[in-house]
């Protein structure tokens, strides 16, 4: 009887267990590419993964960019001979992050690959703290024209600037099919201006109908823009959103930025499924939005500088506060971001009724505690190594009914890796 070949052998494992396989591997790029090398099966299931999501980086030296290549970065005009080559990877492509490219030979490339995209969902550009006008026409065009596309419902924005809000806007009406809203540190020079008048023209046709938003807002840019975006309701519907995340940081403001957060809650209605906060609104969730529906909440707590944040014991008490009106209803995941330095132990009697809440609710069955812990000796976050052996304990013993019904889990250096 002939014996089969290894390569034979692994082709006829069954397609669903070569898919759970490499599902497993999806954050080891070297496996993925010794999968793709397998047969045929490995390849396709391989290279899935390997090209959903690809990252278009800037490799020029002029003007310091700080983002770094990534496994998934390519440089464009590289990617486009590879898809012009091996058109079925343009097909795989379902999300890209660009850079400003500043040498005007990628820009070239930049309309053209997309243009090969034909099943791109989502796009992310970082200006890196760019003007939108300092990128060139060429490239502005490719990518409002990518933005138009009624395949694209996924934008993120990040770290950029606007001489006008009204360019701004007209790029945000761009996106007539966006069900996805991303914006972290983004801003205007003229909303001071603009921000009690209406003399900022408004993109014509403009009706957003958001499912999620998530805004990361920063110092003095934060209010001014919300404030703007918040007197545009007509035209960027927030009141169905399914998913919400508000983060607000900087050195002041602490009242504002509660304020601010308090006004974008209040224009949801009743859909809200999934909330993430980062500020202690001092004040019954229930009051701001309706309650019933959210399945998932997540917390970034900060407590390394009280002058600028939210004491932990007022944080505790009004998170113990808000779970109890949340038990009434079905709420099924908690993320507690946290960010401290000393014992994360302290504040015993504030945990403990937390944990009790907490572990009354029937629908309950994930809490993950996140941890970072900044170092005052050394001025820098604690390295993966260096947290005590006794954290997963420390854990447990601040949430120990949650630790018994095994719906507990921990992870340190969550945000600040070594």
């Amino acid at each position: 009887m002939q014996i089969p070949t290894q390569s034979k052998g692994f082709e006829a494992l069954p397609q669903e267990l070569v898919d759970a396989v490499i599902d497993q591997n999806l954050d080891d790029l070297g496996a993925l590419h010794a999968s793709s090398l397998v047969c045929s099966s490995w390849t396709s299931a391989s290279q899935r993964h390997l090209f959903s999501h690809v990252h278009f980086y800037n490799h020029s030296n002029f003007r310091f960019y700080r983002a770094k290549p990534t496994k998934n970065s390519h440089q464009i005009d590289r990617f486009y001979n590879l898809i012009t080559t091996y058109p079925h990877l343009a097909r795989l492509v379902k999300s890209v992050e660009v850079e400003p490219l500043l040498d005007a030979s990628q820009e070239e490339f930049l309309g053209l690959t997309l243009q090969k995209l034909e099943n791109l969902e989502r796009i992310s550009l970082d200006l890196g703290g760019y003007y939108w006008d300092e990128l060139s026409q060429c490239m502005r065009d490719a990518l409002l024209t990518t933005f138009r596309s009624p395949r694209v419902t996924n934008l993120e924005l990040r770290e950029g600037l606007f001489f006008k809000c009204a360019d701004f806007l007209a790029l945000l009406g761009a996106c007539e099919h966006l069900k996805r809203l991303s914006l972290f540190y983004m801003s205007c020079d003229d909303l001071d201006e603009v921000i009690d008048t209406s003399d900022t023209p408004l993109p014509k046709g403009m009706n957003l109908k958001l499912d999620s938003l998530t805004l990361s807002l920063y110092e003095h840019s934060y209010l001014p823009l919300m404030h703007r975006l918040l007197q545009l309701q007509e035209l960027m519907d927030l009141s169905h959103l399914h998913r919400l995340s508000v983060l607000t940081a900087g050195t002041g403001h602490l009242n504002e930025r509660i304020e601010t957060t308090k006004e974008i809650l209040r224009l949801n209605s009743h859909s809200l499924e999934h909330l993430v906060l980062n500020v202690c609104l001092g004040e019954p969730l229930s009051k701001l939005i309706d309650i019933t529906q959210l399945r998932s909440i997540q917390v970034k707590l900060w407590w390394v500088r009280c002058d600028q944040h939210t004491d932990a014991v007022e944080w505790l008490r009004w998170l113990a506060e808000t779970f109890t009106d949340l038990a009434k209803h079905r709420i099924e995941e908690v993320t507690f971001e946290v960010f401290y330095c000393g014992e994360l132990t302290n504040h015993a009697s504030e945990w403990n009724a937390l944990d009790t809440v907490l572990g009354n609710i029937p629908s309950l069955r994930r809490v993950d505690v996140k941890l970072d812990c900044y170092d005052g000796l050394k001025g820098r976050w604690r390295h993966h190594n260096e947290y005590p052996s006794s954290i997963a304990a420390d854990v447990k013993t601040i949430l120990p009914a949650i630790s018994k019904k095994n719906i507990l889990s921990h992870e340190v250096a969550a945000n600040y890796h070594s």
